[in-house]
């Protein structure tokens, strides 16, 4: 199992990175928004309790079809993003009380967000610079390990026990600053140029954490209402797209956003 994961990462690590740097801004478009919308959009529909079969070609579909709007019609980038974050208080407040099992229409709701959200930043991202979509995943990346070695060392205090039994306060402390550490870091040593102080740095690499942290607990609630262990079995060792995108998928908009107010130079 292990040896399958590690083979998986691999794989994926240079499909993504080849994508990133090898495609012009229109085809990386078309390859994300098929993974992305297309087999994350099918994914969706497995985790909205009593779905229709018809759904997971349906919903997939109509995400494509409206990310093909959006990227030909798009007025305010700041605009959607800031929409897109915004729509992320309504998951929060759904982890307050994640007893209530939501309408299917609601998570496709979400979902929609969630899903058309992380399309248009990574294509933004990769658009403007392709080293700023890797900077984000090296600060997520960050605060998963360390909140996994945090974790297992202090770890004691459950995070959310109902929804994800091995997350620990001590475990989300250590990626939050693991995060405010990398976020710095790969900002200097990555080329790209953002005019941003260095507190803004540590104070958005924490923030990004926190909102990682949400988008994971947010996809573990849906899948747990909806009696999965992973979104699908598309990535053997790992599940499924949504399983990889939880908490990236969460963090992109307002990291983009953040790109956007300050751009580089």
């Amino acid at each position: 199992m292990l040896k399958t994961r590690v083979l998986t990462a691999i794989v994926m690590a240079l499909v993504v990175l080849a994508a990133i740097f090898g495609l012009a801004p229109e085809a990386f478009s078309v390859v994300v928004g098929l993974v992305v919308l297309g087999l994350g959009g099918w994914e969706a529909t497995r985790l909205a309790k009593g779905s229709p079969p018809w759904a997971g070609v349906l919903f997939p579909g109509l995400l494509l079809f409206v990310g093909v709007i959006i990227w030909q019609s798009i007025a305010s980038t700041t605009t959607l993003l800031a929409t897109v974050c915004i729509l992320w208080v309504i998951p929060a407040l759904w982890l307050a009380k994640p007893q209530k099992p939501a309408p299917a229409m609601v998570v496709y709701a979400l979902m929609a967000s969630i899903l058309l959200g992380t399309w248009f930043s990574l294509v933004t991202l990769q658009g403007i610079n392709p080293w700023l979509p890797v900077w984000l995943i090296l600060i997520i990346a960050s605060a998963d390990v360390g909140a996994y070695f945090s974790g297992k060392a202090f770890g004691k205090r459950k995070l959310a026990p109902s929804i994800s039994p091995g997350k620990t306060w001590a475990g989300a402390v250590g990626g939050g600053l693991a995060a405010a550490v990398m976020t710095p870091l790969a900002g200097y040593w990555l080329p790209v140029s953002v005019p941003m102080a260095l507190p803004i740095f540590i104070g958005g690499g924490l923030f990004l954490a926190v909102i990682s942290i949400i988008g994971d607990l947010f996809i573990s609630l849906l899948k747990r209402q909806a009696h999965l262990k992973d979104s699908s079995q598309l990535l053997p060792g790992h599940g499924g797209i949504l399983d990889r995108l939880d908490s990236l998928g969460a963090a992109l908009p307002f990291f983009t956003l953040m790109v956007t107010l300050y751009p580089p130079a």
